[in-house]
């Protein structure tokens, strides 16, 4: 199954990432065991509790949204 063609239903995740049984795309940081991407696909952003937010797979960090 191709990536076009998947709905990426069936998903795995660990603290690298998320990606997709099916078609093995990653759909969320790095992927699955942080095989699937170089870079951090998509941010899970975390409140730091210092008016801040911290993607928990890449480590980036930036001002909450609305809170400037």
């Amino acid at each position: 199954m191709s990536e076009n063609d998947c709905k990426h239903e069936h998903r795995v995740g660990d603290n690298y990432g998320v990606s997709c049984v099916d078609c093995g795309v990653a759909l969320e940081g790095y992927g699955y065991w942080g095989e699937a991407s170089k870079r951090c696909v998509k941010h899970l952003w975390l409140d730091d509790g210092n008016g801040g937010e911290c993607c928990m797979y890449c480590e980036l960090w930036r001002e909450k949204e609305g809170t400037s």
